[in-house]
């Protein structure tokens, strides 16, 4: 019977041991983002009012380049190849209309949200696609 407990208490160790937070093994990084499509939402803001809202699907082909699709109410929809480096919590869009270096506010392997500030806020929240 002891050896039975034993074995148990042994192989329940293992599985929960095993198990891992998976947000935590999903870095910031280009290669957490390499090969993944994320779609969402910039919003251009001064204070509480909302300027502008665009619709916003980014591809990430390597770890330095992929492409974006920008959508707004009144323009046609553009799609724009470019560059982008990551250093620590800053992410530098480096072409295109979305360009600028943004800091990070909150990361997940399913949520990005990135902020720029200028004239105006602006904060470009994306959820994963694949």
């Amino acid at each position: 019977m002891t050896f039975f407990k034993s074995l148990f208490l042994l192989s329940f160790t293992a599985i929960i041991f095993s198990c891992s937070n998976d947000d935590e093994a999903f870095k910031f990084n280009t290669e957490s983002l390499y090969q993944t499509t994320w779609e969402g939402i910039e919003l251009v803001t001064d204070g509480d009012e909302i300027i502008r809202t665009i619709n916003v699907v980014m591809q990430f082909f390597t770890t330095d380049s992929g492409q974006y699709i920008l959508k707004e109410e009144g323009y046609s929809t553009g799609i724009y190849e470019f560059k982008y480096s990551i250093e620590g919590k800053i992410m530098d869009i480096k072409d295109g209309p979305l360009f600028s270096k943004r800091t990070l506010l909150d990361f997940s392997k399913d949520r990005i949200v990135l902020e720029a500030i200028g004239s105006y806020k602006v904060t470009l929240t994306l959820t994963r696609k694949y």
